[in-house]
């Protein structure tokens, strides 16, 4: 009955912004600032960058609440979360790109440790900042940003991608850009997705299928749920990171191509 309660006067405040009330958006933003907090805290790589990241935060809540179809049987905060979590993600790729560094940031860091390798097997001793740029052809001033953003960094590591390792923030990208997009046309309708599910139950082992619904509820936060990191649902089921990666991708390619599917015979349907 609460929950019913909430979603409606949220329906409420969305129509009241979408006719430009001005108060009714601010009121909407101040009651969904967890949601935003949540995320931007979650890829916040150090304490200074978090206002950034909370603020650009709201705008992808803002840009969430102008495309939102009230008429699409799909919860608002799913589909807030997508364009919270996408503004995040762009503003952590600026704050590196002020960087200036001319290559990805995986890349130099490692032509900076061979350098040092190479200075210390010649000369006995560590090379200085201008010692290592001038080595690798560089300005001194991007190894001394690298060294900051090394020392304070948790370059969007174990807790989002796979588990184990730390990965580049530009590989997080273009996985983000791949998988979420295409799988976003499917978890914005309720309706498609349990027909999809429905398929997929008839082809799959039973066990399969409802792992990969409880990852993607956990993981998107479907159903009202709070979205998940890969840490936390890894201690929630008492599987490891690399596990519930590997079932979210599994169950994602598995959604894809079965919607596919679907898109096909609706069309070979249309054109009988």
């Amino acid at each position: 009955m609460e929950k019913e309660t909430k979603q409606t006067n949220e329906l409420a405040l969305l129509r009241r912004i979408k006719k430009g009330d001005k108060k009714a958006k601010e009121q909407f933003v101040k009651e969904n600032q967890g949601l935003v907090i949540y995320l931007a805290k979650m890829y916040a790589f150090t304490p200074d960058i978090l206002p950034d990241l909370i603020a650009e935060g709201n705008i992808g809540l803002l840009k969430a609440v102008e495309k939102f179809d009230m008429r699409r049987n799909v919860k608002f905060g799913t589909y807030a979360y997508f364009w919270i979590k996408r503004f995040v993600l762009r503003a952590i790729i600026r704050e590196f790109e002020v960087l200036k560094i001319p290559e990805r940031y995986q890349e130099l860091k490692d032509k900076v440790e061979d350098a040092k390798k190479e200075h210390m097997f010649k000369h006995g001793v560590l090379p200085t900042d201008k010692e290592i740029a001038k080595s690798l052809n560089l300005p001194t001033e991007i190894i001394k940003k690298l060294k900051r953003y090394t020392s304070k960094i948790r370059v969007i590591s174990s807790d989002y991608y796979d588990g184990e390792k730390q990965v580049d923030l530009f590989d997080v990208m273009s996985f983000e850009k791949k998988e979420e997009l295409n799988v976003w046309e499917i978890l914005r309708n309720q309706d498609m997705l349990e027909s999809i599910f429905e398929r997929l139950k008839n082809k799959e082992k039973k066990a399969n299928v409802d792992m990969w619904l409880k990852v993607l509820e956990m993981y998107y936060g479907l159903d009202g749920q709070v979205p998940l990191s890969y840490k936390e649902i890894s201690k929630k089921l008492n599987v490891s990171r690399q596990r519930i990666h590997q079932v979210k991708k599994t169950c994602i390619q598995k959604l894809t191509q079965e919607w596919k599917k679907m898109k096909k015979e609706e069309n070979r349907y249309d054109k009988d």
